[in-house]
């Protein structure tokens, strides 16, 4: 099979870079200069004249996206020669997490490189790892529990979310496998934004075949399965009668789309109804879908709460970590299967990748140089990722810490910790994500609650300042010392949080319990409002006015 051989021959490509991936990178770099040296912002910034890596930092400034957003907006779809030489072909709207979307332009060559890592070498590898496996048996029939909408800039160039540009691609050059998938073609592609949930899942459960399961998130595929659970019933009426029960609110074109493409069908109703969830333990995917061989999705130690309740659907199914991807690029692939983390090897020609030292140490090591590459990092370190892209993004600052925790070659292999710009700091505590998600899982366990979703603000209203922790919990309740357990998770994760709790400088962290569903609510509140939620990621802290204005409203749960 082609996508067979496409995944060999990019595990070798892989291997070859790696080895020799410092030389890559310089290489890179310095074709790209070239390149894009008579676009304007190449043209501002010299790109002509620099001919090393210390001469392209020395003379090019860190960005962000403010750098680029005027010159964006004003040549929305008709940006060859602004930052890049190649015409964009995407335009790619990022999750928005902090503040209004935004908007990023791709070239082809990005999102060749996204083929070539994120799909072939993903394929290559998931073939590897279980090669007792038949093709048949790995990639018959997959469930993608993502959709990826056709919507367009003004100028009819494609536009979505990043995990959208790939199959929005390979559909327009008549490349999808439409037979590899449990729904037809119209349900990946839908023509107009609506919630899809339920359209996928009458599809995959009319299936009996699924051989593997495919999502970006791990919070967005446990959100999937929570809802089957919790309309199970209603589910296999439909299937049983062919029809659509209002309670779904689906609209008028899917209604009659499904029933035409799924007419009744009482004997896999029948089977489904046979499930116990009770006696299915931790293996209800593998009782709805025997044949199921592995999941994948973006995962591990960052979505640990999430993972921890995916588990209790999947159990021990193999799971691959997918990929490390950002609206602005995709930068890393899981070269395995099934670890305890997800660790993401850096791909050698998808961006040229810099690296800001956390450690003070470290940056006196290399003489206060403020950004080191990839032949300069230390494993066990933690940095600020910068990234030069295909596109025409440079030394652009992500935001993502990340720690280096081996090399594959030449290659750094990373795990992500957490966004830099997203921290609690009210008495210089400087709690960040990673730490507050550290403390949410000792809260979990010592207190017993299953947490659904929690996110956190800073309470500076009244007297002493304090945290206010939002958290949706299961119908069992919580103890009645959630607080002061909370509070010592908080000051064991956070070493600054202790300080400041010593010096009486934050009040004991508050819990406000949500009623149950609220963090769904909340996914529909912003979809309502226009924003893309395929890869939304899980709301931690509350950074906008709008999520503040949503959290104190009527969700509060009154015990």
């Amino acid at each position: 099979m082609e996508y067979i051989e496409a995944g060999r021959a990019a595990i070798n490509r892989m291997e070859k870079l790696c080895a020799e991936a410092a030389a890559v990178q310089e290489q890179l770099l310095l074709e790209l200069l070239s390149k894009n040296s008579r676009t304007v912002y190449g043209k501002k910034y010299d790109f002509s004249r620099i001919g090393s890596v210390k001469e392209y930092q020395t003379m090019v400034p860190v960005t962000s996206y403010d750098d680029y957003e005027e010159e964006i907006e004003r040549h929305n779809g008709q940006e060859t020669g602004v930052f890049a030489a190649d015409k964009p072909i995407f335009y790619c709207i990022s999750s928005g997490s902090t503040a209004e979307p935004k908007y990023l332009p791709l070239t082809e060559a990005d999102i060749s490189v996204q083929k070539t890592y994120l799909m072939d070498f993903v394929t290559g590898v998931i073939r590897r790892e279980m090669g007792e496996l038949s093709e048949k048996e790995l990639f018959g029939r997959i469930f993608q529990t993502q959709e990826f909408f056709r919507t367009f800039a003004p100028d009819g160039t494609m536009s979505g979310v990043r995990s959208g540009a790939l199959h929005r691609w390979l559909e327009a050059r008549g490349e999808i496998r439409e037979d590899l998938y449990t729904a037809p073609k119209e349900v990946l592609f839908p023509e107009r934004m609506e919630d899809m949930i339920y359209v996928k899942l009458r599809f995959a459960l009319a299936c009996r075949d699924v051989t593997a399961i495919h999502g970006i998130f791990a919070h967005r595929m446990l959100g999937l399965f929570r809802y089957m659970v919790n309309h199970w019933n209603m589910l296999l009426k439909d299937m049983e009668t062919g029809e659509i029960s209002e309670i779904f609110g689906i609209s008028v074109f899917w209604k009659e789309y499904l029933r035409k493409r799924l007419p009744p069908d009482g004997d896999r109703a029948l089977e489904l109804k046979r499930i116990s969830f009770k006696e299915a333990g931790g293996e209800l995917v593998y009782k709805i879908w025997p044949k199921v061989k592995y999941i994948r999705l973006v995962g591990g130690g960052i979505f640990e709460t999430y993972m921890e309740e995916l588990r209790g659907f999947i159990g021990k199914l193999p799971v691959h970590y997918y990929a490390y991807a950002a609206s602005e690029g995709c930068f890393g692939v899981a070269c395995d299967m099934n670890r305890e983390d997800a660790y993401y090897t850096l791909i050698p020609e998808a961006a040229f990748f810099e690296f800001v030292p956390l450690d003070p140490n470290i940056l006196k090591e290399h003489g206060q140089k403020r950004a080191l590459t990839i032949w300069e990092v230390e494993q066990g370190a933690k940095y600020e990722l910068l990234v030069t892209t295909l596109s025409g993004l440079y030394r652009y600052a992500l935001g993502d810490v990340v720690e280096v925790t081996g090399f594959c070659g030449q290659a750094p292999i990373v795990r992500v910790c957490y966004r830099k710009n997203q921290i609690l700091n009210i008495a210089d505590e400087k709690m960040n994500v990673l730490q507050l998600e550290s403390a949410m899982e000792k809260f979990r366990r010592l207190s017993g609650c299953v947490v659904r979703g929690y996110c956190a603000d800073a309470d500076l209203e009244g007297g002493q300042p304090r945290y206010l922790v939002y958290m949706e919990t299961d119908a069992k309740g919580h103890p009645k010392n959630a607080e002061e357990l909370l509070d010592k998770c908080f000051e064991e994760s956070c070493f600054g949080y202790k300080s400041a709790r010593e010096m009486k400088e934050l009040e004991r962290a508050k819990i406000i319990f949500l009623k149950e569903g609220s963090f769904e609510e909340y996914d529909r509140f912003l979809a309502k409002k226009g924003y893309r939620m395929e890869q939304n990621k899980p709301l931690r802290m509350l950074l906008a006015k709008e999520q503040r204005d949503f959290f104190k409203g009527p969700n509060i749960r009154e015990d």
